[in-house]
Protein backbone atom coordinates (compact mmCIF):
# COMPACT_ATOMS: atom_id res chain seq x y z
CA UNK A 1 0.00 0.00 0.00
CA UNK A 2 2.94 2.05 0.66
CA UNK A 3 4.43 1.72 -2.52
CA UNK A 4 1.19 2.34 -4.14
CA UNK A 5 0.86 5.77 -2.63
CA UNK A 6 4.75 6.46 -3.42
CA UNK A 7 4.16 6.17 -6.81
CA UNK A 8 1.31 7.61 -6.92
CA UNK A 9 2.76 10.37 -5.10
CA UNK A 10 5.82 10.37 -7.79
CA UNK A 11 3.25 10.81 -10.55
CA UNK A 12 1.10 13.62 -9.44
CA UNK A 13 4.44 15.24 -8.76
CA UNK A 14 6.07 14.25 -12.66
CA UNK A 15 2.04 15.27 -14.24
CA UNK A 16 2.48 18.66 -12.72
CA UNK A 17 6.27 19.07 -13.41
CA UNK A 18 5.09 18.74 -17.31
CA UNK A 19 2.09 20.83 -17.26
CA UNK A 20 4.04 23.47 -15.64
CA UNK A 21 7.19 23.24 -18.26
CA UNK A 22 4.23 23.41 -20.58
CA UNK A 23 2.48 26.29 -19.41
CA UNK A 24 5.66 28.11 -19.29
CA UNK A 25 7.02 27.27 -22.49
CA UNK A 26 3.73 27.24 -24.51
CA UNK A 27 1.83 30.43 -26.34
CA UNK A 28 0.42 32.86 -24.16
CA UNK A 29 -2.70 35.28 -25.49
CA UNK A 30 -2.01 38.51 -24.32
CA UNK A 31 -4.49 40.88 -26.51
CA UNK A 32 -7.48 39.84 -28.76
CA UNK A 33 -9.68 42.23 -30.85
CA UNK A 34 -12.93 40.54 -31.73
CA UNK A 35 -13.51 37.05 -32.73
CA UNK A 36 -10.15 35.05 -32.61
CA UNK A 37 -10.63 30.88 -32.38
CA UNK A 38 -8.55 28.04 -32.35
CA UNK A 39 -9.22 24.30 -33.73
CA UNK A 40 -8.26 21.51 -32.18
CA UNK A 41 -7.79 18.17 -33.78
CA UNK A 42 -9.20 15.52 -31.35
CA UNK A 43 -8.28 11.67 -30.90
CA UNK A 44 -11.40 10.58 -32.60
CA UNK A 45 -10.01 12.39 -35.83
CA UNK A 46 -13.06 14.94 -35.32
CA UNK A 47 -11.98 18.92 -34.79
CA UNK A 48 -12.82 21.05 -31.66
CA UNK A 49 -13.71 24.96 -32.41
CA UNK A 50 -13.51 27.29 -29.67
CA UNK A 51 -13.12 31.31 -29.22
CA UNK A 52 -9.45 32.09 -27.40
CA UNK A 53 -10.12 33.92 -24.58
CA UNK A 54 -6.80 36.29 -22.85
CA UNK A 55 -4.51 34.98 -20.86
CA UNK A 56 -5.57 31.54 -22.36
CA UNK A 57 -2.33 29.21 -23.24
CA UNK A 58 -2.73 27.50 -27.11
CA UNK A 59 -1.79 23.82 -27.59
CA UNK A 60 0.93 22.80 -29.95
CA UNK A 61 -0.34 22.36 -33.08
CA UNK A 62 -3.90 23.91 -32.64
CA UNK A 63 -4.46 26.38 -35.25
CA UNK A 64 -5.41 29.52 -34.56
CA UNK A 65 -7.57 31.82 -36.93
CA UNK A 66 -8.38 35.01 -36.91
CA UNK A 67 -11.71 37.12 -38.46
CA UNK A 68 -11.99 40.05 -40.48
CA UNK A 69 -10.71 43.10 -38.31
CA UNK A 70 -9.59 40.70 -35.49
CA UNK A 71 -6.51 40.45 -34.57
CA UNK A 72 -4.42 38.68 -31.15
CA UNK A 73 -1.16 38.72 -29.89
CA UNK A 74 0.71 35.68 -27.89
CA UNK A 75 4.13 35.69 -25.79
CA UNK A 76 6.62 33.04 -25.44
CA UNK A 77 10.28 33.05 -23.57
CA UNK A 78 11.40 36.02 -25.22
CA UNK A 79 9.76 36.62 -27.93
CA UNK A 80 6.38 38.47 -28.91
CA UNK A 81 4.00 37.14 -31.66
CA UNK A 82 1.15 38.92 -33.50
CA UNK A 83 -1.62 37.35 -35.53
CA UNK A 84 -3.36 39.83 -38.07
CA UNK A 85 -6.81 40.06 -39.45
CA UNK A 86 -7.86 37.21 -41.83
CA UNK A 87 -4.96 34.68 -40.78
CA UNK A 88 -4.48 30.87 -40.49
CA UNK A 89 -1.70 29.60 -38.58
CA UNK A 90 0.14 27.52 -35.64
CA UNK A 91 2.90 26.47 -33.67
CA UNK A 92 4.33 22.87 -34.43
CA UNK A 93 7.08 23.97 -31.43
CA UNK A 94 7.84 26.97 -29.17
CA UNK A 95 10.73 28.04 -32.32
CA UNK A 96 8.51 26.79 -35.16
CA UNK A 97 5.53 28.94 -36.71
CA UNK A 98 3.64 27.39 -39.70
CA UNK A 99 1.04 30.30 -41.32
CA UNK A 100 -1.44 29.04 -43.89
CA UNK A 101 -2.70 32.89 -44.66
CA UNK A 102 -2.68 36.09 -43.84
CA UNK A 103 0.27 37.99 -41.75
CA UNK A 104 2.00 37.40 -38.67
CA UNK A 105 4.60 39.69 -36.53
CA UNK A 106 7.58 38.21 -34.92
CA UNK A 107 9.74 40.18 -31.97
CA UNK A 108 12.53 39.70 -29.87
CA UNK A 109 15.46 41.26 -28.45
CA UNK A 110 17.51 38.04 -27.74
CA UNK A 111 18.77 35.78 -30.43
CA UNK A 112 16.92 33.00 -31.05
CA UNK A 113 16.28 30.09 -34.01
CA UNK A 114 12.90 30.17 -35.37
CA UNK A 115 11.69 28.22 -38.15
CA UNK A 116 8.76 29.93 -40.65
CA UNK A 117 7.63 27.62 -42.49
CA UNK A 118 3.79 27.71 -45.21
CA UNK A 119 2.31 25.66 -46.75
CA UNK A 120 5.55 25.40 -49.96
CA UNK A 121 8.02 26.98 -48.26
CA UNK A 122 10.21 26.66 -45.06
CA UNK A 123 13.24 28.99 -43.42
CA UNK A 124 15.54 29.23 -40.35
CA UNK A 125 15.68 32.63 -39.12
CA UNK A 126 18.84 32.94 -36.39
CA UNK A 127 19.13 36.15 -34.52
CA UNK A 128 17.26 39.13 -32.87
CA UNK A 129 14.95 41.69 -34.69
CA UNK A 130 11.56 42.34 -35.66
CA UNK A 131 10.07 40.65 -38.60
CA UNK A 132 6.96 40.76 -40.40
CA UNK A 133 5.57 37.34 -42.23
CA UNK A 134 3.53 37.55 -44.47
CA UNK A 135 1.57 34.35 -46.30
CA UNK A 136 1.93 34.22 -50.39
CA UNK A 137 -0.69 32.57 -52.43
CA UNK A 138 1.63 30.44 -54.13
CA UNK A 139 2.45 28.64 -50.90
CA UNK A 140 5.80 30.70 -50.08
CA UNK A 141 5.49 34.13 -47.64
CA UNK A 142 7.41 37.43 -47.75
CA UNK A 143 9.72 38.76 -44.63
CA UNK A 144 9.88 42.37 -44.20
CA UNK A 145 12.40 42.98 -41.56
CA UNK A 146 11.19 46.24 -39.80
CA UNK A 147 14.88 45.89 -37.87
CA UNK A 148 17.26 42.90 -37.30
CA UNK A 149 20.60 41.46 -36.56
CA UNK A 150 20.32 37.88 -38.06
CA UNK A 151 20.20 35.43 -41.04
CA UNK A 152 17.68 33.41 -43.03
CA UNK A 153 18.49 29.78 -44.03
CA UNK A 154 16.92 28.20 -46.79
CA UNK A 155 17.46 24.36 -48.21
CA UNK A 156 18.40 25.50 -51.99
CA UNK A 157 19.02 29.22 -51.24
CA UNK A 158 21.77 29.10 -48.46
CA UNK A 159 21.83 32.18 -45.99
CA UNK A 160 21.32 35.54 -46.49
CA UNK A 161 22.05 38.09 -44.02
CA UNK A 162 18.85 39.95 -43.70
CA UNK A 163 18.51 43.49 -44.28
CA UNK A 164 16.14 46.38 -42.55
CA UNK A 165 13.78 47.64 -44.78
CA UNK A 166 14.19 45.06 -47.62
CA UNK A 167 11.67 42.79 -48.06
CA UNK A 168 12.55 39.16 -49.40
CA UNK A 169 10.57 36.45 -51.26
CA UNK A 170 10.57 32.72 -49.32
CA UNK A 171 9.42 30.21 -51.90
CA UNK A 172 9.08 26.31 -53.29
CA UNK A 173 9.92 23.11 -51.98
CA UNK A 174 13.16 22.57 -51.77
CA UNK A 175 12.78 26.33 -50.61
CA UNK A 176 15.15 29.03 -52.06
CA UNK A 177 15.05 32.87 -51.95
CA UNK A 178 12.98 35.19 -54.52
CA UNK A 179 13.85 38.78 -55.38
CA UNK A 180 14.31 41.28 -52.57
CA UNK A 181 12.48 44.66 -52.42
CA UNK A 182 13.62 48.16 -50.70
CA UNK A 183 10.12 49.07 -48.87
CA UNK A 184 9.18 52.47 -47.42
CA UNK A 185 9.49 51.87 -43.92
CA UNK A 186 7.39 55.11 -42.48
CA UNK A 187 4.79 54.19 -44.71
CA UNK A 188 4.56 50.84 -43.33
CA UNK A 189 4.50 51.90 -39.64
CA UNK A 190 1.88 54.57 -40.40
CA UNK A 191 -0.37 51.27 -42.33
CA UNK A 192 0.19 48.46 -40.97
CA UNK A 193 -1.70 47.64 -37.81
CA UNK A 194 0.32 44.66 -36.92
CA UNK A 195 2.51 47.77 -35.68
CA UNK A 196 0.25 50.51 -34.83
CA UNK A 197 -3.33 48.70 -33.68
CA UNK A 198 -1.76 47.18 -30.36
CA UNK A 199 -2.04 48.50 -26.60
CA UNK A 200 0.87 47.97 -25.63
CA UNK A 201 4.35 49.35 -28.15
CA UNK A 202 6.56 47.09 -29.25
CA UNK A 203 9.90 46.87 -27.11
CA UNK A 204 12.43 47.01 -30.00
CA UNK A 205 10.36 50.26 -31.40
CA UNK A 206 13.41 52.66 -30.67
CA UNK A 207 15.18 50.40 -32.44
CA UNK A 208 12.30 50.27 -35.26
CA UNK A 209 12.53 54.34 -35.12
CA UNK A 210 16.19 54.38 -36.03
CA UNK A 211 15.97 52.21 -39.27
CA UNK A 212 13.24 54.93 -40.36
CA UNK A 213 15.96 56.99 -39.68
CA UNK A 214 18.72 55.36 -41.30
CA UNK A 215 16.42 54.64 -44.50
CA UNK A 216 15.54 58.34 -44.88
CA UNK A 217 19.47 59.48 -44.48
CA UNK A 218 20.57 56.61 -47.32
CA UNK A 219 17.70 58.27 -49.44
CA UNK A 220 18.62 61.59 -49.04
CA UNK A 221 21.97 61.22 -49.56
CA UNK A 222 21.56 59.53 -52.77
CA UNK A 223 18.23 61.54 -54.09
CA UNK A 224 18.65 64.99 -52.46
CA UNK A 225 22.15 65.98 -53.95
CA UNK A 226 20.00 65.71 -57.39
CA UNK A 227 17.44 68.18 -58.70
CA UNK A 228 16.83 68.47 -62.33
CA UNK A 229 13.78 69.21 -64.87
CA UNK A 230 13.45 67.37 -68.18
CA UNK A 231 13.01 70.30 -71.14
CA UNK A 232 12.44 68.05 -73.21
CA UNK A 233 10.98 64.38 -73.88
CA UNK A 234 14.39 63.56 -74.67
CA UNK A 235 16.61 65.34 -72.18
CA UNK A 236 17.02 65.75 -68.83
CA UNK A 237 18.93 68.11 -66.73
CA UNK A 238 20.50 67.50 -63.44
CA UNK A 239 22.40 69.57 -60.86
CA UNK A 240 24.55 67.70 -58.02
CA UNK A 241 24.43 70.05 -54.63
CA UNK A 242 27.00 68.92 -52.15
CA UNK A 243 23.96 69.08 -48.88
CA UNK A 244 25.69 66.50 -47.00
CA UNK A 245 28.94 68.92 -46.39
CA UNK A 246 26.89 71.78 -45.92
CA UNK A 247 24.76 70.26 -43.34
CA UNK A 248 27.86 69.18 -41.70
CA UNK A 249 26.29 65.26 -42.15
CA UNK A 250 28.58 62.06 -42.74
CA UNK A 251 26.03 59.90 -44.50
CA UNK A 252 28.39 56.81 -44.60
CA UNK A 253 29.15 57.01 -41.08
CA UNK A 254 25.65 57.15 -39.53
CA UNK A 255 24.70 54.43 -41.59
CA UNK A 256 27.41 51.91 -40.04
CA UNK A 257 26.43 52.86 -36.55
Amino acid sequence: MLKFLINLLLNAVAFATAFLLHAATAPRCTYLKDKVETVTHLENNQTSISSIETNQTIGFGDLIATGSGSRAAFTLPSTIWRLGSMSVGKWNTPTSFWIHSGSLLFCTEKEQTIQFAAREASAIFSGRGTLIIEALENGGFKIIPLEVEGTLTTEKGGTKDLISSRLLLVLGSPTYFGDAYDIDLMLLLKSSRLINAYPTALPTMGRIGLSVYKQDLKIRGKYNALIGDAPTKEKLDIWALSTDEEDGLDVESLLQN
